[in-house]
C-alpha cells in the first residue's frame, strides 16, 4: 500500500511511465466532475454571507463582518476573475483525481465538516490525511514548497486547513490526527508540491464562539491592517490583505486605484501624482481623468 510520502512523485511517474493505462471510466468519471464546476461557477449569484470554516481564519475580522452583514458592498467579481477560480476547481479536480490514478487512496472528497454549527467542505482525504488541494501562481507556490506559508498567510490558509482537521478528529477515515497538508500545483509551470502541517492545537469551537460574537455587532470592528509607503514618494498603499479585499472601497473610500504594470495598486494617500501614463479607474473599472481641463 502506498503512502503519501510517495504521493508527488508518484503522481509525476503517471508522465512518464510508459505502461500507464488510463481507463475510459476513470476520464468520464473526471470529465463529470469538471462539467459540474463549470456549471456551478457559472451559475453561482449567491449575494448572502454566512460564517463557514474557510472564512474563520480570516486575519481581518472586519473583512468578515462586511462578508456576512453587508455582503452588498462587495466589489462585484470581473468575469476574467471568476475563470480564474473556475481554472482553481479544474486543477483541484485534476490533482485528485491523477492521485487516485497513481495508487493512492483518496476518499471524503467534499465531505462536510461542522465545528459547533458552522459547516465547511473537506477536499479529501489522502492515505489516510486530511489533504487540502490548492492551485496557486509561481511566486506563491514556492512558500508551499519551501515551507513559508506560516510567514505570510494573508489568506488564513493554516487556519482553515486546521480546521478541516480539528473537525475531523471522529472520522475513522482519518489515521493521522496531529498532520494535515496542502497539496499544490503551479498553475502556470505544472509543478506539484505537498506541505505538511502539525496540528496547531486552537480550539476551533471556541474560535466559533469568537466570530459569532464579532458579527453580532451592529457596526464592524476597527480595520485590522494600514497602508504603507508606497516607493519614496510618499504615497500610501493598501497591503497585500487588503489589495485583495473585495471590501477595500467601503473600507477605503478615498482610495485611488492605478494600474501598475505590474498590476493594480491602491493607494489611500497621494503625494506625488504617478505619472500621467499609469491608468487610474475607480470601483467600477472604468477609467479616470483627472488632468481634463
Amino acid at each position: 500500500m502506498k503512502t503519501i510520502d510517495t504521493l508527488v512523485e508518484d503522481i509525476y511517474a503517471l508522465f512518464i511511465k510508459d505502461d500507464v493505462v488510463l481507463s475510459t471510466e476513470s476520464a468520464t468519471e473526471l470529465g463529470s466532475n469538471i462539467s459540474k464546476h463549470v456549471t456551478n461557477r457559472i451559475n453561482d449569484n449567491r449575494t448572502g454571507g454566512y460564517l463557514r470554516l474557510s472564512n474563520l481564519g480570516s486575519p481581518c475580522d472586519r473583512k468578515l463582518w462586511y462578508s456576512i452583514n453587508s455582503p452588498d458592498k462587495a466589489t462585484p467579481l470581473s468575469a476574467a476573475t471568476r475563470i480564474k477560480f473556475l481554472y482553481g476547481d479544474i486543477l483541484e479536480e485534476l490533482l485528485l483525481f491523477l492521485a487516485k490514478e497513481a495508487g493512492h487512496t483518496v476518499t471524503g472528497q467534499q465531505d462536510t465538516i461542522e465545528i459547533n454549527g458552522v459547516k465547511g467542505h473537506r477536499d479529501a482525504v489522502i492515505d489516510g490525511r486530511v489533504v487540502d488541494v490548492k492551485s496557486a501562481s509561481t511566486y506563491s507556490f514556492q512558500k508551499f514548497k519551501e515551507g513559508r506559508l506560516h510567514e505570510d498567510d494573508a489568506f488564513g490558509y493554516i487556519d482553515q486547513l486546521n480546521s478541516y482537521l480539528y473537525g475531523s478528529r471522529g472520522d475513522d477515515s482519518v489515521k493521522e490526527k496531529d498532520v494535515a497538508s496542502f497539496l499544490v500545483i503551479d498553475k502556470t509551470l505544472g509543478n506539484i508540491c505537498l506541505d505538511t502541517h502539525a496540528a496547531n492545537g486552537k480550539d476551533y469551537d471556541k474560535l466559533v464562539d469568537e466570530k459569532r460574537e464579532v458579527i453580532s455587532h451592529p457596526e464592524p470592528p476597527p480595520r485590522a491592517f494600514e497602508p504603507k509607503p508606497y516607493g519614496k514618494s510618499g504615497n500610501l498603499a493598501l497591503d497585500t490583505h487588503c489589495s485583495y479585499c473585495p471590501f477595500k472601497y467601503e473600507c477605503w473610500p478615498e482610495v485611488r486605484t492605478f494600474l501598475y504594470s505590474t498590476g493594480p495598486v491602491y493607494l489611500t494617500t497621494v503625494n506625488r501624482e504617478p505619472n500621467t501614463s499609469i491608468p487610474e479607474v475607480d470601483s467600477k473599472g472604468e477609467m479616470v481623468d483627472r488632468h481634463k481641463d
